[in-house]
Formats: structure tokens, C-alpha cells, sequence
């Protein structure tokens, strides 16, 4: 008589298969933070492009600059969102981020006519705070290295 073939995995099979998803969790898991990081400190140089664009309109309507030395929300921005505060120069500039921010951000001047718009973070908590700074001539642009998040 004849049997029918065995179709199950052996041990070793399946221990291979469990070994091979270990080394793609591994190299996948940091990838997918790091791209968290990312996209939550994308958010400064938009909003110093969108802080910039509100010093010039408010520059061209009252003909001078406003400063906002204080970094706002807060000075310390960590892994946390944090809340928006009014009452803020930011509000007679009429800029006002949508929704929970994680950076923090200071308006200066720089002589007559000219402006600095910083803006930091520290998205992943470990104590190291990246910086973004934009000009009256140059956009929002990063300060610190690249993996600094």
C-alpha cells in the first residue's frame, strides 16, 4: 500500500521562517521610528515658512517688525505634543499653528529690515534638540545634523 505524503513543515523549516521574520522585524522596527521622528520634526520648517510668511504681511501692513523672544509655546519641547498658548506676539502676527505642536519657536530681529525665525524640537526625548532657522531672504532650513531629531 501507499501513503500519502507528509505535507507539514518540519521543525527546521519552521524555524528558519520564524528566524527570517526576526531579521526583518529588526531591521524594519528601527526604520519605522526613525520615520516617526521624521515626520514629526517635519513639522518646524513648515511652520517657520508659515511664521515667515506672516512677519512680511505683517511688516508690510504696520512697516515695521515684531519680535517674540520667548520661545512659544514653551522652551522645552520633548516627545509630547503640547498646546498652543494665545496671548502671544504670534497672535498679533496673526500665525497661529493648527492644532498640538512639538516644537518651539522665537521671532528676532536683526537690524533694521531683517528678521530670524528659529524653531527646535527634540521628537525622540533623548536631550538633543534639533534646530531649524529661516530668514527674510532664506527659507526655513536645518541647523543641526541630519539624525538629530
Amino acid at each position: 500500500m501507499r501513503r500519502g505524503t507528509n505535507r507539514a513543515f518540519s521543525v527546521i523549516e519552521m524555524m528558519i521562517g520564524v528566524a527570517m521574520l526576526g531579521i526583518f522585524a529588526a531591521i524594519a522596527v528601527p526604520n519605522f521610528i526613525e520615520m516617526q521622528y521624521r515626520v514629526r520634526r517635519a513639522e518646524i520648517p513648515t511652520n517657520l515658512d508659515g511664521i515667515k510668511t506672516a512677519v512680511l504681511a505683517y511688516e508690510s501692513a504696520h512697516g515695521h517688525l515684531i519680535e517674540e523672544r520667548m520661545p512659544r509655546p514653551d522652551a522645552y519641547p520633548g516627545k509630547r505634543e503640547r498646546a498652543w498658548k494665545m496671548g502671544t506676539r504670534f497672535d498679533q502676527i496673526g500665525w497661529v499653528p493648527e492644532g498640538e505642536v512639538h516644537g518651539s519657536y522665537t521671532v528676532t530681529t536683526q537690524g533694521p529690515g531683517d528678521f530670524s525665525i528659529r524653531g527646535i524640537c527634540d521628537v525622540d526625548g533623548d536631550g538633543a534638540q534639533a534646530s531649524y532657522t529661516a530668514t527674510r531672504h532664506v527659507n526655513a532650513r536645518q541647523t543641526t545634523k541630519a539624525d538629530v531629531y
